[in-house]
């Protein structure tokens, strides 16, 4: 019995089901929720990126998913010839990816966003048609680099569940 490779198994399991949960949760329902309920659902969100770990918890489950599949990935590269290896890998490369636009893209939208919203509250008046027009683009990209991210996480998830088969 190899108990760090359970222990790696485990933390990437469930860290996995919290990250690409949350993901799939937060873009394809919380997000249109938010943006479909004006001020009300920008309340929640600011409370919830402000306010809670949620964020930052969602980036700890995620690089814990990172460095235990890496963990584990080792002893895989012999068998990359084999249908099981070349699936573990393909899944392997889409969660990487998954992991680099959620860390380095999604995170720095999310706080440009943060400080846009920022200087909306802390100035005098309406925000301007550029700064509106700003936080739209933002947006946009959150949604679209979310999107993308789900996508490779699915990739992932399909790779890592059914390599065993291949």
């Amino acid at each position: 019995m190899n108990t760090v490779m359970i222990i790696f198994r485990v933390i990437h399991i469930f860290s996995g089901v919290f990250w690409v949960g949350f993901a799939i949760t937060n873009f394809l329902f919380l997000q249109p929720a938010f943006q479909a309920t004006g001020s009300d659902g920008q309340s929640v969100m600011r409370y919830l990126g402000g306010k809670t770990r949620l964020m930052s918890t969602v980036y700890i489950a995620a690089t814990l998913t990172l460095i235990s599949g890496l963990g584990m990935f080792h002893p895989i590269v012999s068998l990359i010839n084999t249908g099981y290896g070349m699936a573990i890998s393909i899944g392997s490369l889409a969660g990487i990816i998954a992991w680099i636009l959620a860390i380095f893209v999604i995170r720095s939208l999310i706080n440009r966003t943060e400080k846009l919203g920022q200087t909306f509250k802390s100035q005098e008046g309406a925000p301007s048609e550029d700064q509106l027009a700003q936080m739209e683009t933002l947006a946009s990209r959150m949604d679209i680099f979310g999107k993308v991210a789900i996508v490779f996480m699915v990739i992932a998830l399909f790779g890592m569940s059914a390599a065993q088969y291949l």
